[in-house]
């Protein structure tokens, strides 16, 4: 055995080198400036104390690093740290993002924490201050909910969704111009064919005010029927439509304009550095633009998802009632096979429902028109649960309801498959009728 000395002789000479480069690369230090705060974020004293202690040293202008943060190599990792948390977000220059913003970005680093993603690991495992209770989290619930407004009828709003409509008249009938690429190169003409596509969900998003209806390709159906979502296989795309939500005075909220569409399109050879994932967004209403400024713009999506990695990265829950309800009504149509016309939800009686139509449905609903003899639309209705990936959001949970209305020569015919048979057949089908195609460009 090796003395102590006879081993110290044969490892000074390795401790001296690492020595020697430990302190040589003390000078080499990233640059980490506190520039000055223009905006500081606000709210009650309790939530300013749990958001400065967990949040401020990555993503505000008040950065203070712990005497184990300074030495290198420690200092290049915590920079690089600060650097991408103050540009994805930052306290200190609050009052530079609009209201909705602000709303949007607090919801997001709430579900972030919810699932652990924020705080870093590796900074709570050192900065203990850095975790957040359960207690906090409650409280940070509580506030954002005080934060986010009511559903009420909006003029505005009904009538900016009655001439978007008028539009998307015409430009279903052809008018409509191309829409630019994506940043990243993903090419909207290869995804326009998508509110053709099956609805996987919808989801009503209370955080920011929109209705939300998801959409697979043939792919993303095959998987769902095969088991095989988790991971999503190789071509599946999904669409997320969204639309301003448009509420009645009982409450009940419909498609008002068409704000964005954005899609996920799996793919790992062709988008490695995206998580395997291609990401694309058009906003501006029918106006669709390519969201961002250059294609940084997908990490915005990836930091958003990045919660959802043990679920491939994917928010969406399919439908628990999918195959079930691909069999109800088979001598008339397929409900979940069919199109989509339009989504609504009832928040005050914890419902929501998706209304399909068959090809001639379809012609008519999106062409403003009647329906003409041979339509067939078929209204699905779910009761209303909590969405367990995103907190602000409801999905669909039981199934309540399904009524089919066939359109003849000699009038419609009314049937309902399942739910409360009490119910005024004219009622219903004026009802169903009357609910007008969403915009889906």
């Amino acid at each position: 055995m090796l003395s102590v000395r006879s081993f110290w002789i044969k490892v000074r000479p390795v401790v001296v080198v690492l020595f020697v480069l430990f302190v040589c690369i003390q000078f080499v230090r990233p640059r980490l400036d506190n520039p000055p705060v223009t905006g500081d974020f606000k709210a009650p004293a309790e939530v300013k104390a749990v958001i400065r202690r967990a949040c401020y040293d990555c993503h505000s202008n008040e950065t203070h690093l712990a005497w184990f943060d300074q030495p290198a190599p420690a200092c290049w990792l915590v920079a690089d740290h600060v650097k991408k948390g103050r540009k994805v977000l930052n306290f200190s220059s609050w009052d530079s993002l609009s209201r909705g913003q602000q709303l949007g970005k607090l919801y997001e680093s709430l579900n972030q924490i919810e699932y652990n993603v924020m705080p870093l690991s590796q900074y709570s495992a050192f900065h203990h201050g850095g975790r957040v209770s359960p207690e906090e989290v409650a409280l940070l619930r509580q506030y954002l909910l005080s934060l986010t407004p009511g559903v009420m009828p909006d003029t505005a709003k009904q009538r900016a969704s009655v001439e978007q409509y008028e539009k998307w008249i015409l430009s279903v009938m052809g008018t409509r111009g191309p829409v630019a690429d994506e940043y990243n190169g993903v090419g909207y003409s290869d995804l326009s064919g998508f509110r053709d596509w099956t609805a996987i969900s919808t989801t009503e998003r209370y955080d920011n005010g929109t209705l939300r209806l998801i959409l697979g390709n043939a792919v993303v159906e095959r998987a769902i029927r095969e088991g095989h979502t988790n991971p999503w296989p190789k071509g599946a795309v999904f669409a997320k439509v969204a639309w301003d939500q448009l509420p009645d005075s009982a409450g009940e909220i419909r498609t008002g304009a068409f704000r964005q569409v954005e899609f996920m399109i799996r793919d790992g050879q062709k988008y490695p550095t995206t998580g395997g994932w291609g990401w694309a967004r058009w906003i501006g209403g029918l106006g669709m633009k390519p969201y961002g400024k250059d294609a940084s713009f997908t990490m915005e999506c990836i930091n958003c998802h990045k919660p959802m990695q043990p679920n491939d990265q994917t928010f969406t829950l399919p439908l628990a009632d999918t195959l079930a309800l691909a069999e109800v009504g088979a001598d008339t149509m397929r409900p979940m096979t069919g199109k989509v016309i339009t989504t609504v939800a009832r928040p005050k009686e914890s419902t929501m429902s998706t209304l399909y139509g068959n090809d001639v449905a379809i012609k008519d609903a999106r062409a403003g028109k009647a329906y003409s003899p041979g339509a067939v639309v078929t209204l699905v209705t779910w009761e209303q649960r909590d969405d367990p990936h995103w907190f602000g959001g409801r999905i669909p949970a039981a199934l309540r309801s399904v009524e089919v209305v066939k359109y003849g020569r000699a009038g419609p015919i009314y049937k309902m498959y399942s739910g409360n048979e009490n119910v005024s057949e004219q009622a219903r089908i004026s009802y169903i009728a009357g609910l007008k195609a969403a915009v889906l460009p």
